[in-house]
């Protein structure tokens, strides 16, 4: 199979394209001359990934999804301009051939210009992000001296931010972790190289290494995507975009801050349409989410989700608000940073720089009359005791805290300068929650290349939560602690966040190693 033609009826096939969408395909690929993978990709009805997928079963070829760039000094004489035209890499050489990377394995034009220049050469089917990405590490723009004199000229940095071979790249290395379902992309600088890493499910993998100069290059595209000043290098600056990617849009939240051997970069990735979750798809045991729907449904009161960071309280927020936002209330939320748009919510972000923080925005707030106030995170005495304040002026207020549990919560509350009477009146409900990763379904957690060799795929929450009774109500405003609390819940028969998670192990959701680290190592 040679021809362009029959590799689009091999995709029109592979994805099981309707006849009037494939009619319509055949007209475009003929008219634009693009190469059919091309085409499934710009227009997103394939990933890339997907597309190698069908070559290589299509042409015998093996697949590859994952590669570390050759090290061979004989490929560095192969022309950069030749191996981005034709999508190709070489990978090692594997006794008297070479293996080589393409995104187009029937293309034989290409096959024989390499068993020109390496000699006997086999072919693999490969994503053309990732083909791309292992022929980055020999761009123009590589090498530690460079890199140092080219960060110090802002002129130069605005011309490389936009050149093509930079545009490429970066846009690459988010196409492909946007692919393979990372939540974010950092790129950590070195003495010589800069570390690319994406995280899955919680945990960081090295995805592949750039030059000084082109992780230089790369900050600066981000900082021109993001409108900071890329002049700026002493400083850590924050930003955000929005990137289309695959047919979908992407927002990027951005953190960059200064080391010792350049800038650091950390990108977040967010799909708009990501957080779009209700209460029952959030992963809690059916009582757990009926307890936090009934807190909820308190007309007033302060409601308070628990976690470490990345523990995944503002998804359950959001999962909060949307039960709300039917349309006869008020809606206020004052965040850091907005992650998700929500219908029918009037969202605000903070602004240090004048003066408008947690604190100060929720003092605005209350004179617009709203029903239901979120703020992304109780963190300081002020901020805790204007919260506390609004909801015992008829108001339902949502937010977060760093606590390790439930009971917690009152502790920390108190801890602030909050009266237990005060904390007793107004809590109506603290819940916390983690994540763990769930066991892998292909491959039963033994690993394959769906969960990238981990043996996990995605994540569920595990949590404990209570409401504020009567009984309870008192114990808080004696002073009872945290302890004093659990004791009581644990008497009622209640379900702890280390019970949720021995119980999801139990079931085979995930291990029991993941369930300890959780609970703190308590199941």
């Amino acid at each position: 199979m040679t021809s362009q033609p029959e590799r689009l009826e091999l995709l029109i096939r592979a994805q099981g394209l309707p006849e009037g969408e494939a009619t319509h395909l055949r007209a475009l690929s003929s008219q634009a001359g693009e190469a059919p993978d091309q085409l499934f990709s710009r227009l997103g009805l394939m990933s890339e990934i997907d597309i190698a997928a069908a070559y290589a079963e299509a042409s015998g070829a093996p697949l590859i999804t994952d590669a570390e760039p050759a090290s061979d000094p004989a490929f560095e004489g192969l022309s950069r301009d030749f191996l981005t035209a034709a999508r190709c890499a070489p990978i090692r050489r594997e006794g008297e051939s070479v293996l080589v990377a393409l995104a187009d394995p029937f293309d034989a034009d290409t096959l024989s210009a390499l068993a020109f220049a390496l000699g006997p050469v086999r072919a693999a089917a490969a994503p053309a992000g990732l083909i791309e990405r292992l022929n980055r590490q020999s761009d123009a723009i590589q090498g530690a001296h460079a890199g140092a004199n080219l960060a110090d000229d802002a002129e130069r940095l605005r011309d490389l931010a936009s050149a093509a071979p930079i545009v490429r790249l970066v846009s690459g290395l988010i196409a492909e972790a946007v692919e393979r379902g990372a939540s974010d992309i950092h790129v950590e600088p070195g003495p010589r190289q800069a570390v690319v890493r994406q995280r899955f499910d919680g945990v960081l993998h090295e995805t592949g290494r750039l030059g000084a100069s082109e992780a230089i290059a790369v900050v600066s595209r981000i900082k021109v995507l993001c409108d900071l000043d890329i002049a700026e290098h002493r400083r850590p600056q924050d930003g955000a975009a929005r990137l289309p990617v695959a047919g979908r849009n992407i927002d990027l939240r951005v953190s960059i801050v200064p080391t010792d051997h350049g800038e650091s970069l950390a990108v977040r990735l967010l799909d708009p349409k990501g957080g779009a979750r209700g209460l029952d798809q959030l992963g809690f045991t059916p009582e757990l989410a009926e307890t936090l729907a009934a807190a909820l449904d308190r007309p007033n009161g302060l409601v308070l989700v628990t976690g470490p960071t990345g523990s995944g309280k503002t998804t359950t927020l959001y999962a909060a608000l949307r039960r709300l936002a039917g349309g006869d209330r008020k809606i206020l939320t004052i965040e850091d940073p907005i992650e998700y748009r929500l219908a029918g919510v009037s969202q605000s972000q903070i602004n240090p720089a004048i003066g408008l923080d947690f604190a100060e925005a929720l003092r605005s707030f209350l004179r617009h009359d709203p029903d239901v106030i979120m703020v992304g995170e109780i963190r300081d005495a002020k901020t805790a005791r204007t919260a506390v304040q609004a909801a015992l002026t008829g108001h339902l207020v949502l937010s977060t805290l760093h606590t390790n549990d439930a009971p917690g919560a009152v502790v920390r509350l108190i801890d602030m300068g909050i009266e237990p009477f005060l904390v007793a009146s107004t809590l109506t409900g603290a819940f916390a929650q983690r994540l763990v990763r769930t066991i892998c379904s292909s491959c039963a957690g033994r690993g394959c290349e769906a969960c990238h060799g981990g043996g996990f795929a995605g994540r569920t929450v595990v949590g404990e939560g209570f409401l504020v009774d009567d009984a309870l109500r008192a114990l808080i405003r004696e002073g009872g602690g945290g302890d004093t609390l659990r004791a009581e819940l644990t008497r009622r028969g209640w379900r702890s966040l280390a019970a949720d998670a021995r119980a999801r192990a139990d079931a085979g959701l995930t291990s029991l190693e993941e369930a300890a680290r959780a609970a703190g190592g308590d199941v």
